[in-house]
């Protein structure tokens, strides 16, 4: 009996042995992990990824993101008017000469840009004054892409990093910014698709005649930013360093997660779980809900911005009436915005005007007077109505009714679903609105269809951010009333896309000389200070006339950082550059400047210099958050790419005006650039123990102490 019991005691430990071999496999299975030296990044909730990335019109993606693929000429700060070198290193103005149909030779406004050297796209492609001259040559031959459409009168490649750009007769200088903030793309991925030929007259044509250059999907960006696309899915979007990006060094994060949430409510608990590193996002009670869960990492600094504007549909009756328009400003409480939808973030907007609180002070007293009149703060409805009644419209029953005796229709108002401050403004203005006899229904669509809503002009009323802002306010004054997105007669009919007019404000009621004071305006820096003043006090009155569009609060810059592995983040007392992750027009903040800024204190190293570390599964699975089972050993790494270029990154480039020279217009028509080679940064990983090997060793082992403690069994029955 004793024997037996010290058999069944054997028999017991040698099946422990057994299961514990067994398990082994499964308990060293590597759990899925955010790579090292990677970053959260959260734009904006509300949006599933669609996988597009045309620079020109790529909507339903993480706001700012495709400006870490695509880069512009020059970096604008819009708020202080820095103006960062980028891919153009300087830039001039001259003369230069048109032709008119009649044959008059016409001076003009050029431009010669000199650009960087030693930079390729992602693909190899050189870039160059080629990829320049062809990108301003899609948009003449295109004007539907906008931004420097309709501009230019022709161009002259001087030599592969010299391009002069001559503009059509009445441009001013305040295009410098269209041009600056143009992002190349590469000639050889879109040439071949959008070939683009420039006739003797300087007259640009597309040659494909089927396809639309804005409508094009584009999945596979190419382009010359610090990151690259990695991987996509409508869920997350993954972008990875570019190893051939011509700043030295940069950038030194490896991974930027761009994850979809629903709404804010689902990204604000990501974020105060520490699961999001840089954030835009509105987050009601942020010191409580977040920054109190880890005061000594987690971040956030609210900045003042543009303001939120109440986009108007104008090509609407009766939103054609602006005193409606001034009547709607007049009644909206923009404290009860303030406090109770943007729970005291945004402070309310001190006038209608799309200018922000840095910029205020170029108003004259009396024009500041008039514009605070139509911005009270908490609302003035009974000066709304006395408005109204004084233009004829009556107040019957809580219905208003227009002075042709109709009744104001209902009308509409929307936003995005799931912007949930945006979503809150939206019902304290419709309860605004029906004070004064409007009757206002609140839309939140999902982004998506919002935005097209917004293009096509299928809308009463949105709430909009400011679609232009610039560092003087000339250009937000001038680009709503005249300029970057209308001009006399090219207001797009309702039922047809564009980004460019989403206010539909028709010119056409302006006076005359209006376009010739933005004319004086814009073309005029040599002009004195109160001669500027005087002009935009001029537009701001304009624009209080006309109101084609609302300020309701001075828009956050809604930015959150988690600082426990990420430095180099702007702070409040060192905010040198505007920090949220999202942007939505090359005129705003880019926010490629925070990117190359930043560094993770784990891997203070570039990445490239510890790709020996890296799982091979991050570069062949279509997940790079799983490793695959596999044992590994590694070579050091390589690095075979030498730069020699020098990075500016404070300077501003003042334009001069030179000496006269005149152009000469050739027949150009776009050709494939050839693509150069670009040496590689290369890690070697070598596969020594395969998981299958691994588990089939397991098995055998196994199987053998099964054996065994089966004949020790059998020995022991038979002993007894």
């Amino acid at each position: 009996m004793k024997r037996y019991k010290i058999i069944s005691i054997i028999i017991t430990l040698l099946m422990l042995i057994s299961i514990g071999i067994f398990a082994m496999p499964i308990l060293s299975q590597p759990t899925s992990v955010q790579p090292e030296g990677s970053m959260v990044v959260m734009p904006s909730p509300g949006i599933v990824w669609q996988d597009n990335f045309n620079p020109w019109n790529a909507p339903a993606l993480p706001g700012g993101l495709i400006w870490l693929i695509y880069e512009p000429l020059a970096l604008v700060n819009s708020l202080s008017g820095q103006t960062i070198p980028w891919l153009a290193t300087n830039w001039t103005f001259t003369t230069g000469y048109v032709y008119l149909p009649n044959g008059t030779k016409v001076q003009t406004l050029a431009l010669i840009l000199y650009l960087r050297h030693d930079v390729y796209f992602t693909d190899g492609t050189p870039f160059n004054a080629t990829a320049v001259w062809y990108t301003l040559a899609l948009e003449q031959a295109y004007p539907q892409l906008g931004y420097s459409a309709n501009q230019i009168a022709n161009m002259t490649i001087i030599n592969p990093y010299e391009l002069e750009v001559v503009f059509k007769p009445g441009v001013t200088p305040m295009v410098l910014y269209t041009i600056l903030e143009q992002w190349p793309v590469d000639p050889a991925q879109w040439g071949k698709i959008f070939p683009v030929e420039q006739l003797p007259n300087g007259t640009y044509l597309g040659l494909n005649k089927t396809g639309n250059p804005f409508t094009y999907p584009n999945t596979n960006p190419i382009g010359t930013g610090p990151y690259m696309l990695y991987s996509f899915s409508p869920q997350e979007i993954v972008l990875v360093a570019n190893p051939h990006y011509w700043m030295p060094g940069e950038p030194r994060i490896k991974y930027l997660l761009y994850p979809s949430y629903p709404s804010n409510v689902q990204a604000d608990t990501a974020l105060n779980n520490g699961q999001i590193t840089w954030a835009g996002l509105f987050e009601p009670n942020i010191q409580q809900q977040f920054v109190a869960k880890d005061p000594l990492h987690y971040h956030y600094y609210f900045a003042p911005g543009f303001p939120t504007m109440l986009t108007l549909n104008n090509l609407k009756w009766p939103l054609s009436d602006p005193v409606l328009r001034q009547a709607i400003s007049l009644a909206i409480n923009r404290t009860a915005i303030y406090y109770l939808g943007e729970y005291g973030y945004e402070l309310p907007a001190t006038t209608p005007l799309p200018l922000p609180p840095q910029q205020i002070q170029y108003l004259n007293s009396s024009v500041l007077q008039l514009a605070e009149q139509f911005a009270p703060s908490q609302g003035n409805v009974t000066a709304a109505l006395q408005l109204l009644e004084s233009h004829g419209y009556k107040l019957v029953n809580g219905q208003l009714i227009a002075p042709n005796g109709t009744a104001v229709p209902t009308m509409t108002i929307i936003t995005v679903a799931g912007w949930t401050d945006w979503d809150a403004d939206l019902t304290i203005i419709a309860q605004d609105l029906k004070q004064i006899g409007i009757t206002v229904e609140v839309q939140t669509p999902p982004f998506t269809t919002w935005f097209n809503y917004m293009e096509t002009g299928n809308y009463w009323m949105g709430l909009m951010w400011d679609l232009i802002s610039g560092p003087t306010p000339i250009q937000p004054l001038s680009g709503y009333l005249y300029g970057y997105w209308n001009s006399p007669g090219n207001i797009t009919p309702i039922g047809n896309s564009t980004y460019f007019n989403i206010e539909r404000f028709n010119l056409s009621i302006i006076h005359p000389t209006f376009e010739q004071l933005v004319n004086w305006a814009n073309g005029n820096f040599s002009i004195n200070d109160n001669a500027y003043y005087s002009i935009v006090n001029k537009l701001a009155a304009l624009w209080i006339k006309y109101m084609p569009s609302i300020a309701l609060v001075y828009g956050a810059e809604w930015y959150e950082y988690v600082n426990n592995t990420v430095t180099g983040w702007p702070t409040q007392q060192n905010y040198y550059w505007p920090a949220p992750p999202w942007t939505s027009l090359p005129s705003t903040p880019l926010p490629v400047v925070l990117a190359l800024h930043l560094v993770n204190q784990s891997v203070p190293e570039p990445w490239w210099y510890y790709t020996s570390q890296v799982p091979s599964s991050w570069y062949t699975s279509n997940d790079p958050f799983v490793y695959q089972t596999t044992t590994t050993t590694t070579t050091p790494s390589t690095t075979t790419s030498t730069s020699t270029t020098t990075t500016t990154t404070t300077s501003t480039t003042t334009s001069t005006t030179t000496t006269t020279t005149s152009t000469t217009t050739t027949s150009v028509s776009t050709t494939t650039s050839v693509s150069t080679s670009v040496s590689t940064t290369t890690a070697t990983v070598t596969t020594t123990v395969s998981s299958s090997s691994n588990t089939a060793l397991y098995v055998i082992i196994a199987v053998v102490i099964i054996v065994i403690i089966i004949a020790v069994v059998v020995l022991g029955l038979r002993r007894r």
